[in-house]
């Protein structure tokens, strides 16, 4: 290809400001959609995750056996403080256990309970209608494992129906039922080798096992707090740095903000649901690390300040005023 050739070829044509502006206008148009659909994904994760928490998978039938009782437990609350799961008993007795008007019991029924807080043990008269009790059962965990902690109870529970002024051992089962939010429940029914003797002899003792850990729904509130906690030394420490740097005017002001990111760290870490204590691994993997950048993006910023600042205008005192002398006399010769 010769010189000529190459001078005489026309030129590029330069792209029309119109279609620039068309092809930014797309790129931030796909920008934002890619934005809001993390938002709406997000946002619908997370109430899908509460939506489906808290119902315990048990799918246990209520009714009691023939000549026995059905003692439904249903959790309220669970202190991980105490290790404790605080639930209310109902009992369900059989027709042979109840009278005719299928509403009072027809015979005595005591429970024995362990381990229990309190009293092992719980009656229902005859003739009484059989109300709900509660219970609080130990639950042994980790509360500074937030939101890894898992609670775990196990409740031995047998019925006595008195006949004749004797206690009976009646066949009892026990399930689990109920709603509780931020938490995923699960039952089952295990046993230690332990053996009690009933009507038809030596059975195995059953435990009524419930077993609780955070939900879904707390995995995402949670890890999305942390994330936004964050994210606040993040920015302070980019606007610390470029003022540093001279790459932006020093704005005293700015500190004021810097320090309502800093008091704000504390409400946000009180806000986790389950409210995990103090001294957890959060604290000292997220929290602490967090505090110490934002207070390391203040000290950056005052030694901006202090380097970029404007120094402040000397100040002039005015002279000291001075008394005028007296003008000379002059005393005519005599």
């Amino acid at each position: 290809m010769s010189i000529n050739d190459t001078q005489d070829s026309p030129p590029l044509s330069p792209v029309p400001p119109t279609q620039k502006a068309l092809a930014l206008w797309r790129r931030r148009s796909a920008r934002l959609v890619a934005v809001i659909a993390v938002v709406v994904i997000v946002y619908a994760v997370v109430v899908t995750l509460y939506a489906a928490s808290g119902r315990i998978a048990n799918d246990a039938d209520v009714t009691p056996n023939p000549g026995g009782v059905t003692v439904v437990l249903t959790p309220k609350t669970i202190n991980p403080l105490t290790e404790t799961i605080s639930m209310e008993l109902e009992l369900t007795p059989s027709t042979e256990i109840e009278a005719n008007d299928s509403i009072t019991l027809d015979q005595a029924v005591t429970l024995v309970l362990s381990p229990v807080s309190g009293s092992q043990t719980m009656q229902f008269a005859k003739d009484a209608i059989p109300g709900t009790q509660p219970v609080t059962s130990f639950a042994p965990g980790a509360v500074e494992q937030w939101p890894f902690d898992t609670y775990r109870s196990e409740i031995f529970i047998q019925a006595y129906a008195e006949k004749n002024g004797v206690l009976e051992p009646i066949d009892t089962k026990v399930i689990y039922k109920g709603y509780m939010p931020g938490w995923s429940l699960s039952a089952d029914r295990v046993t230690h080798g332990e053996m009690i003797q009933t009507a038809e002899g030596l059975k195995p003792a059953y435990f009524a096992q419930l077993t609780a850990s955070r939900s879904g729904s707390t995995f995402a509130f949670g890890f999305l707090l942390l994330a936004l906690m964050v994210v606040l030394p993040i920015l302070q420490l980019f606007v610390a740095i470029s003022v540093f740097r001279g790459f932006r005017k020093v704005e005293p002001s700015f500190l004021s903000w810097m320090g309502a990111m800093l008091f704000a760290i504390i409400p946000l870490r009180s806000f986790l649901p389950g409210a995990p204590p103090v001294g957890s691994w959060i604290d000292f993997v997220v929290v602490l690390w967090v505090i110490v950048a934002l207070i390391s993006g203040i000290v950056v910023y005052v030694i901006a300040w202090m380097r970029w600042g404007s120094p402040a205008a000397p100040i002039i005192e005015p002279p000291p005023a001075t008394t005028p002398a007296p003008a000379p006399t002059h005393t005519p010769p005599g």
